[in-house]
C-alpha cells in the first residue's frame, strides 16, 4: 500500500528573490512495511527574478546522534575526517536560444558517487565542541517504467564508508549491499518492504532520503525563471527515535549551463525543515526537535534524462532534551551527487 496524497498545481505570476543555494538531510528508513511519504506540487510563473554531546545518568557522555542523524552510521576508521566539504556555487548560466525544456527521467541503471560531510556545533555551552564526519557512498539506482506513467525503482548501496573523529565514537556495523526498491508516481514516493528486522537501518535511510532528492516532479515544461513548489512529508528513523519531517521545497529554472562538456539545465532549489522525534539512548527518554534551511542545485540532461549532478546543502538547529536537560545544537551539512560513467 503507497500514500496516495492529493497533488495540487497552481499557477500565478509573482516575483521570487533568487536565492544562492547550494543539503544531509532529514533521513527516512524503509525497513518496517511500505514506507510512506506524502508530496503536494505547487506551480508558478515568474517573469522578473528581482556527534551531539548529551550527558545522560549513569552512562558515558558521548556525540550519540551526529553520526546517526546526518550520515548514518558507517564502516571504516575513527580519526580526523578534517575541513568539512566547502558551499557549492551554482554553475555560470550561458545564453540559450532556447525558451522552454523538458525533462523525463530515462529508464535504465545509473550509478552514482555520493560524497557528505556534516558538522555539529554544541550553543549549549561555554566549550567550543565541534565534530566533522563525512561519507562516500555508491549507489545503484534502476528505473522501470510502470504504469500510469509512474517509475519503478530499486537502489543498492554497495560502499557506505564513514569517517569520523574521536570524540564521536565507534560507528554502528552495517551490511552490504543494502537494497531499497520502490515506485514514484503522482509526485509520491513508495517504498516497499524488504522484509528487515524493525531496527533502523542506517543505510536504508540514508538511501531513502537520496531517492527523495533524486527523483523529483519536474513540469511538463520548464522555462528560464519559472519557479514551483512541493513539500514532502516522512515517517522514519533517527538513532533509533522515531522521527517525523516535513520539508517544503521550492524550485527555480536558473537556464543553460555546461558541466563536463555537456549542455545541462540549471534548477535550483531552497527548502525548510521541520523535525520531531521521541524515544530512548541508554534506556533514557529523548527528544528531537529540529529545524533549518536548505538548498540544491540540479544538473539536468534534458537530452539523457538524468540527473548527471545534484548538490545539497542544509543549516539546522538541533534541540535534544534528555534527562529533562535541553542541549542545542547547529549542524551543517553537505551532499554531492556525481553520476558516474
Amino acid at each position: 500500500m503507497g500514500d496516495h496524497a492529493r497533488r495540487e498545481m497552481i499557477v500565478r505570476t509573482t516575483k521570487v528573490a533568487r536565492q544562492n543555494p547550494a543539503y544531509r538531510p532529514i533521513a527516512n528508513n524503509a525497513t518496517t512495511s511500505e514506507k510512506r511519504s506524502s508530496r503536494r506540487l505547487f506551480v508558478f510563473t515568474n517573469n522578473q527574478l528581482s556527534g551531539i554531546h548529551v550527558d545522560i545518568p549513569h552512562g558515558r557522555t558521548g556525540w550519540i546522534l551526529l553520526v546517526y542523524f546526518v550520515i548514518g552510521c558507517g564502516s571504516t576508521r575513527t580519526s580526523p575526517p578534517g575541513l568539512p566539504m566547502p558551499t557549492p556555487q551554482a554553475p555560470v548560466i550561458n545564453p540559450s536560444n532556447a525558451s522552454s525544456w523538458s525533462f523525463s527521467y530515462a529508464p535504465g541503471a545509473m550509478q552514482y558517487r555520493v560524497s557528505r560531510s556534516a558538522a555539529v556545533e554544541s550553543q549549549s555551552d561555554s566549550s567550543s565542541n565541534r565534530e566533522i564526519t563525512t561519507n562516500v557512498t555508491h549507489e545503484l539506482i534502476t528505473l522501470t517504467p510502470a504504469g500510469d506513467s509512474g517509475i519503478s525503482f530499486t537502489a543498492v548501496v554497495d560502499t557506505f564508508s564513514s569517517t569520523t573523529q574521536g570524540l564521536i565514537g565507534s560507528v554502528q556495523p552495517i551490511q552490504l549491499p543494502t537494497e531499497v526498491s520502490g515506485i514514484f508516481a503522482d509526485n509520491n514516493l513508495t517504498i516497499r518492504s524488504n522484509g528487515s528486522s524493525n531496527k533502523c537501518n542506517p543505510v536504508s535511510s540514508a538511501i531513502v532520503s537520496d531517492l527523495h532528492n533524486l527523483l523529483t516532479q519536474f513540469p511538463a515544461q520548464l522555462s528560464q525563471g519559472l519557479v514551483w513548489q512541493d513539500s514532502v512529508s516522512t515517517t522514519g528513523c533517527q538513532a533509533a527515535i522515531p522521527t517525523t519531517s516535513r520539508t517544503i521545497r521550492s524550485y527555480i529554472v536558473s537556464g543553460e549551463s555546461t558541466y563536463e562538456g555537456r549542455p545541462i539545465l540549471v534548477v535550483q532549489r531552497t527548502d525548510t525543515v521541520q523535525a520531531h522525534g521521541e524515544g530512548a539512548q541508554q534506556q533514557h527518554a529523548l527528544k528531537l526537535d529540529a529545524s533549518g534551511i536548505g538548498n540544491a542545485i540540479y544538473y539536468l540532461d534534458t537530452k539523457d534524462g538524468r540527473v548527471v549532478r545534484l548538490t545539497t546543502g542544509q543549516e539546522l538547529t538541533l534541540m535534544i532534551t534528555a534527562s529533562n536537560k535541553v542541549h542545542q545544537f547547529k549542524q551543517s551539512s553537505r551532499q554531492d551527487f556525481r553520476l558516474s560513467p
